[in-house]
This record gives C-alpha cells, sequence and structure tokens, in this order.
C-alpha cells in the first residue's frame, strides 16, 4: 500500500492491479442496468486478482501485517476490505429490490471510488518509477 515494501514482481502488482480494476469497473457500469451481472464480473476479477497476488509472492505475514502498517497503510487497508465487501452487497442488494441508492449512499460511493481512482494513479506512477530504476 502506501509505505509497505512490495514483496511482488512489478507484473504480479501490475496484474492484480488491472484484474481488481476491471472487476470495479464493471461493478460501476453495470450496476445501473445490469447489477446481478456486475457483480459477478467483480466477484470472478476480484478472485483471479487474489489468486495470482498470493499465489505469485511470498506468504503473507502473520496477522496480515496490519499491526505494523502505517497509519496510512492501515486506513486504505481497512477502507478497501469494507469496501470489496460492502459496495458490491449494496449493489446485489438494489438488483435484487432490498436496497434503493440513494443521494447520500451514491456520494459516498463515489468518493470512495474516487480515493481508489487516485490511489490506482499513484501506484502505477510508482510502478513506471520503479521500471526506471
Amino acid at each position: 500500500m502506501a509505505t509497505t515494501k512490495d514483496t511482488h514482481g512489478p507484473n504480479v502488482s501490475a496484474g492484480a492491479g488491472v484484474l481488481f480494476g476491471a472487476g470495479a469497473a464493471a461493478l460501476g457500469v453495470l450496476s445501473a442496468s445490469r447489477p446481478l451481472v456486475g457483480v459477478a464480473l467483480y466477484l470472478v476479477a476480484a478472485a483471479a486478482s487474489l489468486v495470482l497476488w498470493y499465489g505469485a509472492g511470498p506468504e503473507p505475514p502473520v496477522g496480515g501485517g496490519v499491526a505494523e502498517a502505517s497509519p496510512a497503510d492501515a486506513t486504505l487497508g481497512s477502507l478497501g476490505v469494507a469496501s470489496a465487501v460492502v459496495f458490491p452487497a449494496l449493489v446485489a442488494a438494489d438488483g435484487l429490490g432490498y436496497f434503493t441508492w440513494t443521494g447520500l449512499t451514491t456520494g459516498i460511493a463515489l468518493t470512495v471510488a474516487g480515493v481508489y481512482l487516485v490511489f490506482g494513479g499513484f501506484s502505477l506512477l510508482e510502478l513506471v518509477r520503479s521500471r526506471e530504476r
């Protein structure tokens, strides 16, 4: 994340990021017209991203390394994990008629998406810089 040492190669980091980003994009684009299809595509892409990430790198530290994480890492990690579960669940609930998006919930979703777009942009910039070194 923000300050932890990268234990994976740049190709694994980029591949996992692209897979997860594609799933998030499918969720966002299809959430209005075909929400359940968007959730299904998101789940497949997220699972593939996790398989790539954990299949290609060393074992994660015991406890997930959260105790040693900086406040920025802990914040982004916690927000990311919560968002990765909550927002697809809300899209699925909306598709099944159990939830309706309001201005507040839509604003929260768009703000979180914006935070991760900025984070993704800076992560890609760092990836490019690391390849130039």
